[in-house]
């Protein structure tokens, strides 16, 4: 394979201005989607602290994980409803994949794996926070739930919600590709940080900047989803006990 040249780098902003000419019709509101299945998950937990008395509910191990993957079905069938099929497509943006996008996602797995899973621990170990680690799996039914709602569901509802419909809302208000992306981005990260604390949010920001990439560079979402998709995936297997981790230095 030729090295990479400035030209295929490049962000294609006519392009990306043109399907994002699609949600013109659409409130800025609507990019508030991209938060309410993290909003909805934690509504479910304070709902079952709250029927305890303050007590713990003794939910079943991952179960915030189950309740996360069952809150993105539900924003995602929401805007399918209520989104004409012009802005839906726009944020559901699962083109036909080029060979050269495949090839990008799967380069940006490698480097997210044998480069931004070390990083996340040694910028960790910088500031002083507890280190990111996937979550130990030890039942069928915490395999269960994790393939579910982080391998399953998650990459291809985190990609059209953050990096389809915030980034498509963005541009087509005017802002610029990179801006654009830049915010959604932080959006991304930050969330994180209700799952797996401050690392969570530095290992998001890592691996969700070349997210970010692939979906400004290719104007699609599959590069970025397949990447998404087998990280959480090699996560679930460290989990399991089936693969070493990289984020143990």
């Amino acid at each position: 394979m030729s090295p990479p040249t400035l030209a295929s780098l490049r962000i294609p902003g006519d392009r990306l201005r043109r399907t994002a000419g699609a949600f013109e019709t659409v409130g800025s509101a609507w990019a508030l989607a991209a938060v309410a299945p993290i909003a909805l998950t934690a509504l479910a937990i304070t709902a079952g602290y709250v029927a305890a008395g303050g007590a713990d509910p003794g939910f079943p191990p991952h179960f915030p994980t189950l309740v996360y993957g069952v809150a993105n079905l539900a924003v995602v069938g929401s805007l399918f409803v209520a989104l004409d099929s012009a802005p839906f497509a726009a944020a559901a943006l699962f083109r036909t994949p080029s060979s050269r996008e495949i090839a990008a996602g799967a380069v940006a797995t490698a480097l997210g794996v044998f480069v931004g899973w070390p990083a996340t621990t040694v910028l960790a170990d910088a500031l002083g926070v507890a280190r990111y680690a996937p979550a130990t799996v030890t039942t069928t039914a915490g395999a269960l739930a994790v393939g579910f709602g982080a391998v399953t569901v998650a990459p291809v509802a985190e990609e059209l919600l953050y990096r389809g419909l915030l980034v498509g809302v963005g541009i087509e208000r005017g802002h610029r590709p990179l801006v654009v992306g830049a915010a959604s981005l932080a959006v991304f990260a930050v969330v994180h940080a209700f799952t797996a604390g401050v690392a969570g949010v530095l290992n998001a920001a890592l691996l969700g900047s070349l997210l970010t990439w692939l979906r400004l560079r290719f104007d699609n979402l599959v590069g970025a989803w397949l990447f998404h998709a087998l990280n959480n995936l090699l996560e679930l297997l460290v989990g399991l006990s089936l693969l070493p981790s990289l984020y143990a230095l």
